[in-house]
């Protein structure tokens, strides 16, 4: 059995029923709040990530949410989901290869950091290595780090064209992965009614 055919099965035995909403680089976890509404009023149960705006102990942050999502056994339900914006997607990605069991079931990554654009170019340019988050996202290998987090999980990344902070990734490779594209910039992915329909269709499918 192939891994999208795994993850579909996973999803079918264990519905999705708690969201964890993890933000990006200088966005407050409230940021999200138009996603978290929405997907509450769709039955779901939502929490919110509360991490520095930036200059985080990245290490520390994986840590934190590899806690939340971990789970005693490969038995447990995965019946949780994490939906992420930009630079939370590498935090969440980098939890789940870290956790052997975890309740994770589907991440939904909305403009997530795996390529560099223009504004972090150019806070590079002023800060270079300064900010963790930015010596990351300015690195290819490290924005990359862990785009195949987990084989099983159903997996939905939406870009937002034209994004002025980040590049899209090719994903082909990753058969568990669905890809979406929408007209957006980096921050009004998180605003739009289309984006929000979009995710509670892909975690209630």
């Amino acid at each position: 059995m192939n891994a999208a055919a795994t993850s579909q099965d996973s999803s079918a035995n264990h519905p999705i029923h708690r969201v964890i909403l993890v933000h990006g680089l200088l966005e407050p976890a409230w940021a999200l709040g138009l996603i978290g509404r929405f997907l509450n009023r769709h039955g779901l149960q939502v929490e919110y990530w509360h991490d520095r705006l930036a200059f985080r102990r990245l290490d520390e942050s994986v840590d934190r949410l590899a806690s939340t999502i971990a789970s005693d056994s490969g038995e447990t339900p995965k019946d949780t989901a994490l939906v992420t914006h930009s630079f939370g997607d590498w935090v969440s990605r980098a939890a789940i290869a870290k956790t052997s069991h975890h309740r994770v079931g589907a991440l939904v990554s909305l403009a997530p950091v795996m390529k560099a654009g223009v504004l972090p170019t150019l806070a590079w340019c002023v800060s270079r290595n300064l900010m963790p988050e930015i010596a990351v996202i300015m690195n290819a290998e490290q924005a990359q780090a862990n785009l195949d987090c987990d084989p099983d999980l159903r997996r939905l990344v939406i870009w937002a064209k034209p994004d002025e902070s980040l590049r899209q990734c090719d994903l082909g490779h990753l058969s568990n992965v669905t890809v979406r594209q929408v007209w957006a910039t980096h921050l009004t992915i998180v605003l739009q009614p289309n984006v929000h329909r979009m995710i509670g269709s892909f975690l209630q499918g």
